[in-house]
């Protein structure tokens, strides 16, 4: 039993790792047919709200038509949709236009969109994106002339200079790269360090550029801008201190002597200044509250070696150890902890490729969900029964267990989710199905949505139910 228990809390380390070491793949641009399938689905989606258009929930989704309008291409549309919703919505849905345009390749539309964002912080962040972006092409020329147009009193202007840096380092152009960081370190120690708890501020741009001329072995130049910094804490809030320490971490490999030197003190620095306002090391982790609300189960089993998922993050368990994980679910206690560790260990089982161990543990989650008579709980793990089944490709019985979950907004969102992994997999017309015999047009709307979004290959940004935490 000792063993099995092992197993279980195993799985349950692993998913969290898994999750931490996840990264979001580069987009792709749509292709011409992708985009205009997708308009098509949003044509409809934008006709079936706009009688209820005053709603809050018909405007939520509004809201996301309009940045998956303009990554189709329709611009115009975007800017049609923005109108509908109050004034005070629209600079935040500019910045997210902004967003699915660098996504989707239009570079030179979310130049255009971003320059006519009002307030100030929402201009200058929309602006870094788009240096960003243009940089990480290749457009060196292009992401300068960007980030002239940010005014050098902000954070975001030294930023922008650093993120170009980055990638011209990247695309071996070396000396342009160290001039180039000279100058984001000089606008950077100019500017007000105290930020208002945002860490992206002038300290941890330097302590980003000292890493990055590491990288360039230009020790001379890290030392400088070391220097500069150091001049520069006792000005700094805590959260821009915290980032700064994130920055440099104690990795001294291929770090020469004196740089190191260098890094500590500045390091200490930040303690000594955090430590005098009564603040805690800003690497120290406080792992109290994590203890007092970890599972019995699972702080009976600190002491024993678990396992570790590979170098890529993906976790592999044998039959055997599935089975045995399987078997442990059912002498978890309390039941609400069951669900948890039902929900954990069926994610984790299904991206390993064992759909049926990872619905079988749904199963128990459910049996569990039953007898405490929670149902909100059982529409979850319902929820989560589909993606299993989705994961598997299996869309028919994925549709079936979304239609046994009795709570409405619950049965749309796991809909919106399969609808969206269908889609990906190359089913849209069997998600566009799924859509059009919808009884509740907020439903209806959001399917379509989750398949525009597929298609263009931006985020989700209709789900309202992700795995289950407690």
């Amino acid at each position: 039993m000792r063993r099995a228990r092992t197993v279980l809390f195993c799985l349950l380390i692993a998913t969290m790792n898994v999750s931490a070491q996840d990264s979001t793949p580069l987009p792709r641009a749509p292709s011409a047919k992708e985009k205009e399938q997708a308009l098509a689905a949003l044509t409809v989606a934008r006709s079936t709200l706009f009688p209820m258009r005053r709603r809050v929930e018909a405007r939520q989704l509004l809201a996301n038509i309009a940045p998956l309008l303009a990554a189709a291409g329709d611009t115009a549309g975007a800017q049609e949709v923005l109108m509908l919703l109050p004034a005070n919505d629209r600079d935040a849905i500019q910045s997210q236009i902004v967003e699915a345009q660098i996504r989707s390749g239009d570079l030179a539309g979310a130049l255009q969109t971003a320059t006519t964002i009002s307030p100030d912080d929402a201009h200058a962040s929309a602006l870094l994106l788009v240096v960003e972006a243009q940089a990480k092409s290749g457009e060196f020329g292009a992401a300068m002339r960007t980030a002239g147009l940010i005014p050098s009193g902000r954070v975001e202007s030294a930023q922008a200079l650093l993120e170009v840096a980055q990638q011209q380092k990247l695309a071996g152009k070396r000396d342009e790269a160290t001039q180039l960081l000279r100058r984001a370190a000089m606008a950077a120690a100019s500017l007000m360090n105290s930020s208002g708890g945002d860490p992206n501020c002038g300290l941890s741009v330097l302590a980003q550029i000292v890493k990055t001329q590491q990288s360039l072995n230009e020790s001379t130049e890290a030392i400088k801008t070391l220097q500069l910094a150091e001049g520069r804490v006792t000005e700094a809030d805590e959260g821009c201190k915290f980032q700064a320490a994130r920055y440099l971490q104690d990795d001294n490999e291929g770090r020469p002597e004196v740089l190191t030197k260098e890094v500590a003190g500045f390091r200490e620095s930040l303690v000594s200044s955090a430590g005098a306002s009564g603040d805690d090391d800003p690497d120290e982790v406080d792992s109290s509250s994590a203890e007092e609300n970890a599972p019995e189960s699972a702080l009976e089993l600190q002491s024993i070696p678990l396992q570790q998922p590979s170098q890529n993050g993906q976790a592999t368990f044998t039959r055997e150890q599935a089975q045995a994980a399987l078997e442990s679910l059912r002498n978890v206690r309390p039941l609400y902890l069951r669900v948890q560790a039902a929900m954990n260990a069926a994610r984790l089982l299904a991206a390993d490729g064992k759909a049926g161990e990872a619905e079988e543990a749904i199963l128990l989650g459910l049996e569990a969900a039953d007898t405490i008579q929670d149902e909100n709980l059982r529409g979850v793990l319902l929820a989560s029964k589909a993606q299993v089944l989705a994961a598997a490709k299996d869309w028919e019985r994925a549709r079936a267990a979304v239609d046994e979950i009795p709570n409405g907004q619950q049965r749309t969102a796991a809909l919106v989710d399969i609808a969206f992994n269908a889609t990906e997999d190359g089913h849209e017309q069997l998600a566009l199905s799924w859509a059009t015999v919808e009884p509740s047009p907020l439903s209806e709307a959001s399917v379509l949505l989750s398949v525009a979004a597929a298609l263009l290959h931006q985020p989700q940004q209709t789900s309202f139910i992700r795995w289950f935490h407690s």
